[in-house]
């Protein structure tokens, strides 16, 4: 698939002690702009106050990247390099601690979504 496909893992965050992120594993299921379905694995470790490093794993090919959690959302919003395009996600983080997002990646744009579920293994 597409790089495009793996710009759509992107990051993870919660704001307030209830909903606390979680570092860990996510399992990753999404839609590329044009249409494509794709599941992979993402990777979220803590990068300090507000902050998360995020790895995606889709389709064999790895994106890195930054992560900020706006608590006022809370809205955890990420920029990533996914072989030579960037790209942004912005995930609206649930009760449940799923995360919805929306991103775009490269020069043609286009807007895919992504659902990230805490704990979960790609596919389910």
């Amino acid at each position: 698939m597409k790089r495009v496909i793996l710009a759509a893992a992107l990051a993870v965050g919660l704001a307030s002690p209830a909903l606390a992120q979680r570092q860990g594993s996510y399992a990753v299921a999404g839609q590329t702009p044009d249409g494509q379905q794709y599941t992979g694995t993402l990777q979220m470790v803590s990068a300090g106050s507000n902050t998360w490093q995020v790895t995606w794993s889709v389709s064999g090919d790895t994106a890195r990247g930054l992560g900020l959690m706006i608590p006022e959302g809370p809205l955890l919003v990420v920029g990533y390099v996914a072989g030579r395009d960037i790209g942004v996600i912005a995930y609206a983080v649930q009760p449940d601690g799923r995360l919805l997002g929306t991103w775009t990646q490269g020069a043609g744009g286009g807007v895919g979504t992504e659902m990230l579920t805490p704990g979960g293994s790609a596919g389910k």
